[in-house]
């Protein structure tokens, strides 16, 4: 997957980000992004997430558990925590920031990276939104900075430290120790060797052999990979199958009949389906054209001038986000008294 992240007169996406590693920049603690269409794998990072659909609607799935999203919700992803999406409708617009919550926690917000805030705005009252507004607003500062004033790290600096503050202040959390249903890490490291393993399959390879070699049953080992990646067996190991067909149709002149047969697709009109579906093409029109090798995430001009849009309305209560992120404003009516020394003169 492709994350678009904005530079100064363009909105280019990236070709060589990868998930564990492609967090924040060292030299400012956060990272912004914006971008669309995308099929994103099942990851983790040291990384707090905090993403904001602008547009649209996706599936994420968080440690197991499948979450909804649709416009203006919002969701923190801890650090640590696995996740990935398995559908993203074609007109989604997305933007969100990566926190690293050790360095908050340096700068003085004790236990900000033992915390696991617990923000899923699908999940809750209709009057959390007005909780989340102010992220928002900050997250919105952050990309718009960054997109049209990129040399000016100091400002995107304070304002992330803004973010952390707010979230630190006013989002509710649990700590982390306590919370239940995180993968251990023999865990991870059993479904990325699954991964590893389907990634590198041949022809013969099933899911049997798989589970045998893991010391599971079939049935486990099936629950397992549908609670951990959000998506089943066969699913996966068929879009792993025609991503292979789509690098073939560039990369060799094989017929497609050719490439469909040898990558394990024998009834035609199932593969021109399946392919449709998951590029948005024909196996031909994808020859033909210049689309990526894989579903990426993509911004046409247009959908960088609407989320342009949307997050210039949403920076606009950046002002407010930040006297509460520093405890200026309470949310309550309170008067504030001002009193001159006892011997000043009102003259």
């Amino acid at each position: 997957m492709n994350v678009a992240y904005l530079k100064t007169e363009s909105w280019v996406e990236r070709r060589d980000c990868g998930f564990e590693n492609h967090g924040p920049a060292v030299e400012s603690h956060a990272r912004a992004f914006v971008h669309g269409y995308a099929d994103v794998p099942y990851h983790w990072h040291r990384e707090m997430e905090i993403l904001f659909v602008l547009r649209g609607r996706f599936r994420l799935i968080v440690d197991g558990q499948p979450c909804e999203m649709g416009e203006d919700d919002m969701i923190v992803i801890n650090a640590d925590v696995p996740h990935n999406s398995t559908s993203i409708s074609r007109d989604a617009l997305i933007c969100g920031v990566h926190l690293d919550v050790t360095h908050f926690e340096r700068l003085g917000l004790t236990g900000f990276a033992a915390r696991e805030y617990l923000c899923r705005t699908f999940l809750h009252s209709r009057s959390f939104m007005t909780k989340v507004a102010p992220i928002k607003a900050l997250i919105a500062r952050i990309i718009l900075d960054q997109a049209s004033r990129p040399e000016e790290v100091l400002a995107r600096q304070t304002i992330a430290n803004l973010l952390a503050c707010y979230l630190y202040r006013w989002i509710p959390y649990q700590d982390a120790a306590a919370a239940n249903g995180a993968l251990r890490p023999d865990s991870r490291n059993r479904i990325l060797r699954i991964m590893d393993t389907l990634g590198g399959q041949d022809d013969s390879q099933h899911l049997s052999e798989i589970a045998e070699a893991e010391g599971l049953t079939v049935s486990h080992l099936s629950r397992l990979f549908k609670r951990h990646l959000g998506i089943g067996y066969r699913d996966y190991s068929q879009n792993l199958r025609l991503d292979n067909c789509a690098g073939e149709l560039r990369a060799s002149d094989d017929t497609i009949s050719t490439i469909m047969e040898r990558n394990g697709f024998g009834n035609p009109a199932v593969f021109y389906n399946k392919f449709r579906a998951r590029f948005g093409c024909s196996p031909a029109e994808f020859r033909r054209g210049r689309r990526p090798l894989r579903p990426q995430s993509l911004l046409t001009e247009e959908d960088a001038a609407e989320a342009l849009k949307l997050l210039t309305a949403h920076a606009a209560g950046v002002g407010k986000a930040a006297e509460l992120a520093v405890g200026l404003a309470t949310g309550l009516k309170r008067q504030t008294v001002l009193s001159a020394p006892h011997n000043a003169s009102l003259s």
